[in-house]
């Protein structure tokens, strides 16, 4: 008797049970942007570097204008200027001010800043003070957002704008983060013609190979830098050619098409004799047909190969929920959270779990399925933002059931 296929649960944990993440590389901040840290991160300096004010005013020792009030200002000399980047300037001597401005450093003596729309009278040559000040107010002390050795960063935190500035005003140009996964993507199938060939040129069979494109797509945005080879036509010495190139630079290579039963199936006929590889089926419903193995590179490196289905609607949802995650295992990306929702109108569930396109409204926990979700479908497709994912079973699901959902375009992280 045949094999029975796997559940989705069971292949989703064959699958990242074989996938290690990328070792971390140090990394210029410049380029980390969407990379994940592969260390915890210490400041190297202090932040900020030295006690600066907040304001543009005066600075002053608060001990000066303790008996400061509106009816009996305090009025003090001044006796300089301080700019940011000239330097802290000569010392505050008691009885004494200094116009400074923002971002400048607090000169030796003052311990407070009276910004210009406190004072009273203010002159070039004296200014007045109708209150006292707190020692240390609009002061921004030396390390008082980080001090140098303290950690600033985690390990595995998803880089973005925010982190990588932080980095640069803590004097870490370079980190150890882990490398955008480079996938290799290979489209199988005599049929097929590159995406952006002359709609005039093609045969009467002739099928647009939008699988590279929209596998392309996700990966890219799952973190992964993508090569795109062939496609290639159902000749397993052509194929294997383009494997080999691919296995060569790759750290994952995803296929599409001939992987089931037929005459020409090109991927499963290569490769099923490989030690390593699995072909098989998987309770799903679109894309039951599927195989994944780890083989080796030249270099000895252990390569995670996903061999899809070719229908286009098949080929996505599939790699949403099982090469997805893998991604974003090998780019150090934190597993995405279980989401639920519940069912706006009635689902007939089968015997596979059903991947159904639909939306999701993250407010109310609303899962509305689309009418017009089909397996061959992708005009239907575009409509969703979701994946519901209808759990196995003879029966229908009623309004309200809670079913877990899948985002298609998540945010990164």
């Amino acid at each position: 008797m045949p094999d029975a296929p796997a559940a989705l649960e069971e292949h989703v944990a064959r699958i990242l049970g074989a996938i290690d993440r990328l070792a971390p590389v140090p990394t210029r901040i410049d380029d980390a942007a969407g990379l994940v840290l592969g260390e915890d991160v210490t400041a190297a300096l202090d932040l900020p570097r030295f006690d600066h004010s907040a304001m543009d005013g005066y600075a002053v020792r608060a001990a000066d204008l303790v008996s400061a009030s509106a009816e009996q200002p305090v009025r003090l000399p001044v006796t300089g200027v301080v700019a940011a980047g000239g330097g802290p300037g000569a010392e505050v001597a008691p009885g004494t001010a200094v116009r400074i401005m923002t971002g400048a450093a607090v000169p030796p003596g003052a311990d407070a800043v009276v910004p210009f729309e406190e004072v009273l009278g203010a002159g070039p040559a004296t200014v007045g003070f109708g209150a006292p000040v707190a020692a240390g107010r609009h002061v921004r002390r030396r390390g008082g957002d980080a001090a140098a050795g303290t950690l600033v960063l985690r390990e595995r935190t998803f880089l973005g704008a925010r982190h990588l500035g932080l980095l640069a005003a803590v004097g870490r140009p370079h980190v150890a983060c882990h490398p955008r996964p480079r996938v290799a993507l290979i489209s199988t199938g005599t049929e097929l013609v590159a995406s952006g060939s002359d709609p005039g040129s093609l045969r009467p069979d002739s099928v647009l190979d939008s699988n590279a494109v929209v596998i392309g797509a996700a990966a890219r945005i799952a973190g992964a830098d993508v090569t795109t080879l062939g496609p290639v036509g159902d000749d397993p010495a052509a194929f294997r050619e383009l494997l080999d190139q691919a296995l060569v630079s790759a750290d994952a290579v995803v296929t599409t098409g001939g992987i089931s039963a037929g005459d020409h199936d090109v991927v499963k006929e290569t490769l099923a004799g490989e030690d390593g590889m699995w072909f098989g089926k998987v309770a799903v419903r679109p894309g039951r047909p599927q195989g994944f193995g780890v083989l080796t590179s030249p270099d000895g490196r252990r390569v995670p190969v996903f061999a899809l289905p070719g229908t286009p609607v098949a080929a996505y949802l599939t790699f949403v929920v099982f090469v997805r995650p893998a991604i974003r295992e090998l780019a150090g990306r934190r597993r995405l959270p279980a989401l639920h929702g519940r069912l706006t109108s009635e689902v007939r569930a089968h015997a596979r779990t059903v991947l159904l396109p639909g939306r999701y409204d993250a407010s109310t926990g609303a899962a509305a399925p689309d009418p017009e979700a089909g397996g061959h479908r992708q005009t239907a497709l575009v409509h969703a933002d979701a994946l519901l994912i209808v759990p196995p079973g003879d029966r229908l699901l009623p309004v309200g059931t809670s079913v877990e959902v899948i985002p298609l375009d998540p945010e990164g992280r």
